[in-house]
């Protein structure tokens, strides 16, 4: 048992635990070791006792951040199930992921294919509402990571690049991206015929456009 002594103008002896587990002993100034060992010795069985419980309460939290993901702009709690089933499927509070290995690597992979298709049904949805709306057509569009936009217009080639996060946000927000987007097609730039333009087909989207910006 590791523990630091600091040697006080006190009279008795003070045992604190600190939330990290450390072990911190303050005694009077004419302490001997022996003193010292002592009322360790005697405190064993409280010691013990509260550096359990202090690890328990450790791991709860860890999981707790652990088994939270955020999906369609909900907080919700991942449960693995050890299951042949192989699927994954999603309530209003949780994603239950059933899998026959249930290795942390093997789970995240299996998530992150669910999240793949789940973001393109919903952007296959409003692009095909838009596309039809606007009467522009792209040549194809792809999810990955991207690290300062939630999608990118790239004229040339005339193709839509989604940030994968934006399964994190809810459907108002992802339906907002894909409009933003296509109408890029019309004017590059987010001058006045821009929003315009956007705000003809949605005319909150200063509201949706706020909440993509709001982190929960």
């Amino acid at each position: 048992m590791e523990y630091t002594v600091t040697k006080k103008k006190i009279k008795n002896f003070i045992i604190r635990i600190y939330p990290d587990l450390r072990i911190a002993v303050s005694v009077p100034l004419h302490a001997s070791k022996k003193d010292i060992e002592n009322f360790i010795l005697s405190k064993k069985t409280w010691i013990e006792a509260t550096l359990k419980k202090l690890k328990i309460i450790k791991e709860n939290k860890n999981n707790l951040k652990e088994n939270t993901i955020k999906i369609l702009g909900k907080k919700i709690e991942k449960k693995i199930i050890e299951s042949d089933l192989g699927r994954i499927r999603l309530t209003e509070t949780s994603i239950y992921i059933y899998s026959k290995n249930i290795n942390n690597l093997e789970i995240e992979k299996k998530l992150l294919e669910w999240k793949i298709e789940k973001l393109k049904s919903i952007l296959e949805e409003y692009l095909e509402k838009y596309i039809r709306l606007l009467n522009k057509n792209i040549n194809y569009y792809q999810i990955k990571k991207l690290s300062s936009a939630w999608g990118i217009y790239h004229k040339r080639e005339n193709y839509i690049s989604f940030n994968l996060d934006l399964i994190e946000k809810d459907i108002e927000c992802i339906e907002y991206v894909v409009l933003h987007e296509l109408c890029h097609i019309f004017y590059m730039n987010h001058q006045k015929n821009f929003w315009t333009l956007v705000e003809k087909y949605m005319p909150d989207y200063k509201v949706r456009r706020k909440k993509l910006k709001t982190f929960i």
